[in-house]
């Protein structure tokens, strides 16, 4: 053990760890000494050696696999290569190459992760340990737990962190993990650094070229005990999106008239009954101008040798204008008009192609200057000026004093933004049209009426219509930890937090402007804003009568018409809430070890009082808009407790076994007691506040082999037993006067979640070598009534992750595959189907100081398919092409 031992120091002195401190406390102990400061137990003054830089992917890999057999619990870590090098643009990419570490991308990126077959909002992400808000650009997108990546650059991260087995100190609200993003500290940074890296970023789809500017300065004082390190990230994207769409899939009834024709009804005793059909859908252009700039300030002050102070701060914000341009189908337009099917075809009682009507004359308005302009289908050109910001202070305050180690912790973040305008123009025509969803990845249509003829689509619509939400939490946290003089009990931990978070969302609709309104008043068509069509829409995706072409509109010109428009914007009440959440948490934990073992046990209690507010529809049947507010609480309380336990079976080979009771609470949005719908579509989503969180037991084993520096083998199986999963209930409700397909939660049966986890990295020869891990799922629930299986959101039953690298003294290159088979998305009975990715980056040393940086992202532009229920019910079908980036880095 003795030789154990000093290889562990070893490990540490190369992580950047004070020598002083033993590598058995080092792996104890979750909170580092001070450097300087006198050892608990031996009261004999650390010594701070120099810290010896690792660079490059090889040195990443050490630093990483040390991070990982230093714990006592299941973690896994990501370093970066150098200082502001990280392996890949974005940290949700980068945490993708993890094992069991699954990615959710939109637009092409990387926004969400989800561990250990779970959905994103059911792991908790922080940034040095605490909580960081988050919030959504997108107009339809529902408030949730999950963080949004995107708005955290890879640049400013130091290494990622993910634990699978929780511990007492952990915050409470992981059910299959949890992620701490590490950001770089000044005093254990090079002193007068600069880093610099400038790059210029290809979008093949929407062929523009933009500018990528990352700055990191650290500077500290002659003294060595304050420091300061700022970092700077301005990214600019052009992004466009080619997709087909679909939308609003419920189960209608239809009776058959004479003429064998098909008319949507609510009786129960229909001809045909519970047909899975669509609401509507479309040919879709999503183009978007991305502006990420962030802003990062560290501040460390070391008074003495036994005080420490530690200021973290972030801002960050993404301009997201955006505008989408969708040539679309509306069955429930036809439905809600009176008009009827013809030519239908149902398999596997889905309705799987038909030709929709035209609507009856009387549903139209009798004035001739604006019958034309309204009917089954229409053209919507959609523009958004959108933004959202997220920024956070932490502040901490360590101090050593005889046995005992203490920290107090303060802290803010706060994230807000959203659609500040939502412009639509809708132009429709009384067309038959036909839909056919037969095709594997196709939606195939046709017009009476054609969609490249633009004066014949005449405006039907204007809206001016918004969202808004502030996400914010406010936390204070104690830590004690005691050092104890005993050959098997290494310290005594305690301590308690309280946490308010609050979540506001406020959603805001035009009245005005429909036929009735601002569209009456205009005579415009489609021809009168023309532009010309995006090349090479759809390549790769469709057949000859997926709709490719149509008539598009001049989204400037129109807002610029749009400026003499005077619209009346109310609340759109069913959708807006606010929910408040306060959390006190206490905690207790031993760290004990032996010769050959280590690990900790502890329990954790947290007491919960959430608050939910919204208006609830009163009278809606006499006046769909007459709503009064409403508050209601929910109060519980989880009891967590956590064992944690690694052996040293051999210098090489470490056995762990960890158990663990965890919670996570619900989606905001599923909490919400309101109601968020488009009325387009016809469809949204509802809430329940009086849901119960996800609870489950957590059982983990692993085996890691460190069968070389920088090499492991590790083989690890999981098993969860989730008390109940939520289940989402699709019903048809009526909303201002339209019927509409609503989703709403409930707490449903409950399951397992096991799995297995196979790792493997090496360098094989000369600066070559290889990571790979693939992880296995296997999750399983029934749902109550039926007793048939349910699909549990965010399970892929495989997730493969292979990287093969080499490099030497002036080239350092990679290239990665990531896979992951279907999962439910959580949102009705949406999957979304296998998915993989090939991505590669290159770096060549011209000087010690200056490198060229070339990478590829999605090098086979995969499409995007996600359906619903089976594969003839396609929601989306979406290409959102390559990106490739070449630029310099500099380091001083």
């Amino acid at each position: 053990m003795k030789q154990l031992n000093q290889i562990l120091i070893m490990a540490g002195v190369l992580l950047g760890l004070p020598t002083a401190i033993s590598a058995t406390e080092n792996k104890h102990s979750s909170k580092p000494k001070i450097s300087g400061s006198t050892d608990g137990v031996d009261n004999k003054p650390v010594t701070s050696l120099e810290h010896i830089q690792i660079r490059g992917i090889r040195g990443s890999l050490v630093k990483s696999i040390d991070e990982k057999r230093l714990q006592d619990t299941l973690v896994d870590a990501i370093t970066a290569e150098d200082i502001g090098k990280f392996p890949d643009k974005n940290v949700a990419e980068a945490l993708q190459r993890v094992t069991g570490v699954s990615l959710t991308r939109v637009q092409g990126e990387g926004e969400r992760i989800g561990v250990r077959g779970t959905a994103p909002s059911q792991n908790r992400t922080y940034i040095n340990g605490q909580s960081i808000a988050s919030a959504d650009w997108w107009i339809s997108s529902q408030p949730n737990r999950g963080f949004n990546y995107t708005m955290l650059p890879s640049e400013l991260v130091s290494s990622l962190v993910v634990s699978k087995a929780p511990e007492a100190d952990h915050d409470e609200g992981s059910l299959g993990g949890s992620v701490d993003i590490q950001t770089r500290q000044p005093l254990d940074t090079e002193d007068d650094l600069f880093v610099a890296t400038v790059q210029a970023q290809y979008s093949d789809l929407s062929e523009h070229v933009d500018p990528q500017l990352s700055l990191l300065y650290n500077t500290l004082s002659e003294d060595k005990r304050f420091g300061a390190l700022i970092s700077l990230v301005r990214n600019e994207r052009s992004l466009r999106r080619d997709g087909l769409e679909s939308w609003g899939w419920s189960e209608r009834n239809y009776n058959q008239d004479n003429q064998g024709n098909l008319h949507l009804t609510k009786a129960e005793a229909a001809d045909y009954t519970d047909i899975w059909s669509p609401g509507g859908g479309g040919s879709a252009v999503f183009q978007q101008q991305r502006v990420l700039s962030s802003a990062m300030l560290t501040l460390q002050y070391q008074p003495s040798d036994n005080w420490q102070l530690s200021l973290n701060s972030l801002y960050s914000q993404l301009d997201a204008d955006n505008s989408n341009q969708n040539f679309l189908w509306q069955p429930s337009t036809v439905y809600e008009r009176g008009g009827h099917i013809t030519d239908y075809r149902i398999e596997q009682q889905t309705l799987v192609a038909a030709n929709y009507s035209q609507v009856p004359l009387d549903s139209l308005k009798n004035d001739s200057a604006v019958s034309s302009a309204a009917g089954s289908t229409a053209m919507e050109s959609i523009w958004r000026k959108s933004s959202i910001n997220t920024s956070l202070v932490q502040l901490m305050v360590e101090h050593d004093i005889d046995y005992w180690h203490n920290s107090y912790q303060l802290g803010y973040t706060r994230a807000s933004g959203g659609t500040d305008s939502d412009f639509t123009a809708q132009w429709s025509a009384n067309t038959r049209y036909g839909v056919n969803t037969r095709a594997a990845e196709d939606i195939q249509t046709q017009y009476q009426v054609s969609p490249t003829d633009a004066k014949l689509w005449g405006i039907s619509e204007v809206r001016k219509d918004g969202h808004k939400s502030v996400d914010d939490e406010l936390f204070v946290q104690a830590d004690f930890s005691l050092s104890l003089d005993s050959p098997w009990l290494q310290a005594l931990q305690f301590g308690a937090k309280y946490k308010r978070h609050t979540r506001d969302y406020r959603r805001y609709r035009s009245r005005n402007g429909g036929l009735d309104g601002l569209a009456g008043q205009l005579d415009w068509t489609l021809a009168d804003f023309s532009a010309p069509f995006p090349d090479d829409y759809l390549a790769g995706i469709g057949s000859k009568n997926t709709l490719k072409n149509y008539a598009f509109a001049d989204i400037n010109g129109l807002n610029r018409a749009f400026t003499s428009l005077d619209f009346v914007q109310t609340e759109e009440k069913p959708s807006s809430f606010d929910i408040a959440e306060n959390s006190y948490a206490a905690y207790g934990k031993l760290v004990f070890s032996g010769d050959f073992y280590r690990g900790n046990l502890g329990i954790r209690l947290v007491h919960t009082d959430q608050q939910a507010g919204a208006y609830q529809q009163l009278n809606s049947d006499t006046d769909p808009f007459n709503y009064q507010w409403s508050t209601s609480h929910k109060r519980y309380t989880d009891i967590l407790p956590s064992i944690n336990i690694a052996t040293d079976l051999s210098d090489s080979l470490v056995l762990r076994a960890a158990a663990s009771k965890v919670m996570s609470r619900p989606e905001y949005h599923h909490l919400m007691p309101s109601t968020n719908y488009n009325v387009t579509q016809a469809q949204g989503s509802g809430g329940n506040p009086d849901l119960d969180p996800f609870r489950a037991g957590k059982f983990d084993l692993s085996l890691e082999w460190y069968f070389d520096e920088g090499a492991l083998l590790s083989l690890a199986t999981f098993h969860q037993n989730v008390e109940s999963f939520i289940d989402i209930k699709r019903s048809n409700e009526r909303y201002e006067s339209i019927d509409m397909v609503i989703n709403r939660p409930v707490n449903g049966a409950g399951g397992t979640i096991k799995g297995t986890e196979l790792s493997w990295q090496q360098e094989l020869v000369y600066g070559s070598g290889v990571i790979a891990n693939y992880t296995y799922i296997d999750g399983e629930r029934k749902d109550i009534e039926t007793g048939e299986d349910i699909n549990i959101p965010g399970h892929s039953e495989h997730t493969v992750n292979f990287t093969a690298y080499f490099e030497n003294d002036w080239l350092s290159s990679r290239v990665a595959y990531n896979f992951r088979t279907d999962y439910a998305t959580g949102v009705g009975e949406e999957i979304s189907d296998d998915i993989g990715q090939w991505d590669a980056n290159l770096s060549f040393t011209v000087t010690p100081y200056l490198s060229l940086v070339f990478e590829g992202i999605n090098l086979t532009n995969e499409t995007h398919y996600t359906y619903e229920r089976n594969e003839f019910a396609p929601v989306a079908i979406y290409s959102n092409g390559r990106r490739f980036y070449a630029g310099v880095r500099l380091s001083l």
